[in-house]
């Protein structure tokens, strides 16, 4: 439900996480050499295999440039096809990470699947953001088993201030 502190590291990619206990790599992220502020977005791999990656994870970058005020990305983890509109246009949801879109202040996104040739609604909700603010929406797989709505979190926060030009 919110963003962790900052932490940096400088070596060699794909960067490891390692369960303490064990010592086992639960997870890898290839974080690319153009991003300088990246987020790291973690979900558990359903079914994973014993001594198999325990998480995915998605890098986004979160530097203004690239996420700007105004800007919403959808990071789609839910493991269903996803299409509906954003503000009234048509859109159609990559699996992961999505490209940013610039939203308005006010925006309705309704999200539908299809199950046996049927149309059903997986998420709606109206996004409202300050002009200053940017918004991240994470859909995460139904709750219930064999349900088409999709679990939310909705993180908005404003973007980093542009470093200095040199």
């Amino acid at each position: 439900t919110a963003r962790s502190p900052g932490y940096e590291y400088h070596g060699a990619m794909p960067l490891r996480f390692v369960d303490v206990a064990s010592g086992t790599i639960v997870a890898e992220a290839g974080v690319p050499a153009e991003i300088h502020d990246a987020l790291l977005l973690f979900a558990p791999m359903n079914g994973a295999a014993a001594g198999a990656l325990k998480y995915r994870v998605a890098v986004l970058d979160e530097g203004a440039a690239s996420h700007a005020a105004g800007g919403l990305v959808i990071i789609n983890f839910s493991g269903l096809a996803l299409s509906g509109t954003i503000g009234g246009r048509a859109v159609t949801l990559d699996e992961g990470l999505n490209a940013p879109r610039q939203v308005g202040r006010a925006t309705k996104i309704l999200l539908k699947t299809t199950v046996k040739g049927r149309s059903f609604q997986s998420y709606g909700e109206d996004v409202k953001m300050k002009a200053t603010e940017r918004a991240l929406l994470i859909l995460f797989p139904p709750f219930n088993p064999g349900s088409v709505e999709v679990q939310s979190r909705l993180l908005i926060d404003a973007p980093p201030a542009a470093p200095p030009r040199r």
